[in-house]
């Protein structure tokens, strides 16, 4: 039995301007805000995942400030697939087997069954920063993410970050 490391994603060239967007986004102040929650659980079922989260990623930490299906709180960046997001802001990252993509070898959340889907988009500030990520997760791979759903998992992304949420805004 070998020993298998994770290897974090790779920090942003931008990452103290983009940590400072982050924290001056405001988002921090919206930690399970109603309105980010509603759009966690819209997006949860939309896309038929077990979790939905708003995530912000400041420094070394990322901070869940809305979810649906799961807990906020705050989690180590470093094993954060989240943070495959905000280093490549242009793309929806999706990871259809996880257990199966030896980049997530020895990943804690997924050696412990949590994730075997992922797919996250950048949440991106006026300014265009990536400061985090709206994304949705599965305990059960997938076969597929359509380029319909991604399309979809961007637009509600790009709403978080560039909007002023208001209730009944979904």
């Amino acid at each position: 039995m070998g020993i298998t490391m994770f290897t974090p994603a790779p920090l942003p060239l931008n990452e103290r301007q983009r940590s400072d967007a982050a924290r001056a986004s405001g988002l921090m102040n919206r930690i399970a805000d109603p309105d980010l929650t509603q759009i966690t659980n819209h997006v949860r079922h939309v896309m038929d995942a077990r979790w939905c989260g708003i995530t912000l990623i400041l420094h070394e930490t990322m901070y869940v400030i809305a979810s649906s299906g799961g807990l906020l709180g705050m989690y180590r960046r470093s094993t954060s697939l989240c943070s495959y997001v905000v280093g490549d802001p242009d793309h929806v990252f999706v990871v259809l087997d996880a257990p199966n993509d030896e980049r997530f070898a020895g990943n804690p959340w997924v050696d412990n069954g949590q994730v075997n889907f992922f797919a996250g988009a950048a949440i991106r500030d006026r300014a265009g920063y990536a400061i985090g990520v709206l994304c949705v997760s599965d305990n059960i791979p997938r076969a597929v993410f359509t380029d319909e759903e991604a399309m979809l998992l961007r637009d509600f992304a790009h709403d978080i970050g560039t909007t002023q949420i208001r209730p009944g805004s979904i």
